[in-house]
């Protein structure tokens, strides 16, 4: 069993740890997807890209505004959430960007690729 099943996944999950998210993502029209859709999407899109590729990108499209965002658009949350307000505003992140996705691929494999955007999306909106 890996490392990561001792600790809560919430907390590893998070992006708000890594990077302060932009203001975009909060400024965003209501979601327009299915989730179900943008999960079975994106699991196929971590199988296809890697799930390091896909992390990283999943922090820049938190992260940078979208005129400098130059990645998978699918793979931004706030097409089927919206996300907390008490994720917004610049902050000093708690864990090193290169760890966090580290630590978020060993939990994508303990969990399987479509719980851990399940969680991730919960962990949104809280």
């Amino acid at each position: 069993m890996n490392q990561t099943s001792s600790y809560n996944p919430e907390t590893i999950i998070n992006p708000f740890y890594a990077v302060s998210l932009t203001d975009d993502l909060f400024m965003r029209s209501a979601p327009k997807a299915n989730k179900e859709d943008w999960i079975l999407l994106n699991a196929n899109l971590i199988e296809d890209i890697g799930a390091s590729t896909w992390l990283d990108e999943l922090l820049d499209v938190m992260s940078q505004s979208r005129d400098e965002y130059n990645g998978h658009d699918i793979i931004s949350p706030t097409l089927v959430v919206s996300l907390s307000t008490g994720l917004q505003g610049a902050h000093q992140p708690i864990v090193e960007r290169r760890k966090w996705i580290e630590a978020n691929i060993k939990l994508i494999e303990d969990l399987g690729a479509y719980k851990w955007l399940e969680l991730l999306l919960s962990i949104l909106v809280k």
